[in-house]
């Protein structure tokens, strides 16, 4: 109980934080017009080797190749017989996409008008690279934390999934096609999902800590 009322809190803060944040954005407040010009002059800069570089990392956080690694990881912990752990996958890719193309239609916020180095159509915020990519990782790397009993595979697999987490969003603003606001607000959007849902499967006593299969 001590755990889920502590989850519980971690995600009305979630919640409470991504709403403060989508207003601001929202309403364009000095604070995130800041925000993103100091992160934009750090990160927009470029030459050839990291245009491809991170042209190839955004193209891993595209729609369908979070689709398709989403579909292979579910039928591997289908076959392994990790069912919840499965539909709690899918439920956190699906419910993040919804939710973030809602909320690109609600805020209707521009991307960036400088240089785009990849095309990117629709509105900026949140920006679904980012939360597609860290409902999709996080995921996995909750579940390979819960399944596998081998503390360098967890220290292996939890590196990697935050690594493609961080690069993915990081390519989104240094293609230009994103601000940092709206990878920070896809990033908060898709924890706060993953902290309710991780709720939801305790709650029901379907957590995924109770799993049988891969032992190693």
């Amino acid at each position: 109980m001590k755990i889920s009322k502590k989850i519980s809190t971690l995600a009305i803060s979630l919640l409470i934080i991504f709403t403060i944040w989508a207003i601001n954005v929202a309403v364009q407040s000095q604070f995130i017009k800041n925000f993103d010009s100091l992160l934009i002059s750090q990160i927009y800069h470029h030459n050839n080797w990291t245009l491809s570089f991170f042209e190839l990392l955004t193209n891993i956080g595209d729609t369908f190749a979070t689709i398709f690694v989403t579909v292979i990881i579910f039928l591997l912990l289908i076959v392994k017989r990790y069912y919840y752990a499965a539909i709690y996958l899918v439920l956190n890719k699906v419910i993040v996409a919804g939710l973030n193309s809602l909320i690109k239609i609600i805020v209707e916020r521009p991307r960036p008008s400088h240089t785009h180095y990849v095309y990117a159509g629709g509105y900026s915020f949140p920006s679904g690279h980012s939360a597609s990519s860290f409902a999709l990782y996080i995921s996995i790397m909750i579940i390979s934390l819960y399944i596998f009993r081998k503390i360098k595979l967890k220290i292996t697999i939890s590196t990697i999934c935050i690594l493609m987490v961080f690069l993915i969003g990081y390519s989104r603003i240094f293609l230009g096609v994103h601000y940092p606001s709206d990878v920070l607000g896809g990033y908060l959007l898709a924890a706060t999902i993953l902290t309710f849902n991780t709720l939801l499967f305790r709650t029901k006593n379907l957590s995924i800590l109770q799993f049988q299969g891969v032992k190693n």
